[in-house]
């Protein structure tokens, strides 16, 4: 190999090892990026993951680890962000992130299915309600349990709520999940949020969230979030 293609494999893996790089990118320090790359790749010292992108071979054990290692911008979410809020209390091996950057997403989406991870990536172009946790950025809590809420995984929801119960403020969440809908219905998540908080209440016999029994007519919704609190409550 030239000494100038190894320069700049020993700069690349000292910078980026374990991420996926964008040619652009690298191209405002190494005008011949593209070039160098393709070569690289060619030669099996970086993966071209899709067009425009690659990846610098380091040593992973699994997909958080490389979720640590990536330093493209990624922010847990949803059941995803819950798992880690109320301990695991359901464990999934998919993740749902959210990304800013599309080209990145798609990127990260391919690299993960090579793999056999199941990895969902959604665009959120200006992502905020988020907080650094070690080395990634997860949903604030709140919003975890609306996002939750909102995607019916209620289990999720309702576990990261009751584990959490110290530390939340109900009438703050409610404030903010008011105008947010359960989707594909015209229920809001603060009345679904309530309704399942009532029901904490009843199952516990006492009252850990200060909430009135709200009015839900649809029968299914309810159905789903009086299996969701149940399965909670005894096991938490």
């Amino acid at each position: 190999m030239a000494d100038y293609l190894k320069r700049f494999n020993e700069r690349l893996r000292k910078r980026y090892a374990g991420c996926l790089v964008k040619v652009k990118d690298i191209e405002k320090t190494e005008t011949h990026a593209k070039e160098y790359l393709n070569k690289l790749a060619r030669a099996g010292l970086v993966e071209k993951v899709r067009w425009g992108w690659y990846w610098v071979p380091d040593n992973i054990k699994d997909s958080w680890d490389f979720f640590e290692k990536d330093k493209g911008f990624k922010i847990i979410s949803c059941q995803t962000a819950a798992s880690l809020w109320n301990n695991d209390f359901i464990h999934r091996d998919a993740y749902l992130l959210k990304v800013s950057d599309r080209s990145y997403g798609k990127a990260l989406e391919e690299f993960a299915k090579r793999r056999g991870w199941r990895v969902q990536v959604e665009h959120s172009a200006k992502p905020t309600n988020y907080r650094k946790a070690g080395k990634l950025f997860v949903e604030d809590m709140d919003e975890t349990i609306i996002e939750c809420m909102s995607r019916w995984a209620f289990v999720d929801a309702f576990a990261t709520l009751y584990s959490n119960r110290d530390r939340i403020k109900l009438e703050d969440l409610s404030k903010q999940s008011y105008w947010r809908r359960v989707r594909g219905t015209k229920i809001r998540v603060r009345q679904a949020l309530e309704y399942g908080c009532h029901l904490i209440n009843k199952l516990a016999g006492e009252d850990v969230f200060d909430v009135r029994e709200p009015r839900l007519r649809d029968e299914y919704v309810k159905r789903e979030i009086e299996e969701a609190v149940e399965k909670v409550v005894e096991l938490g």
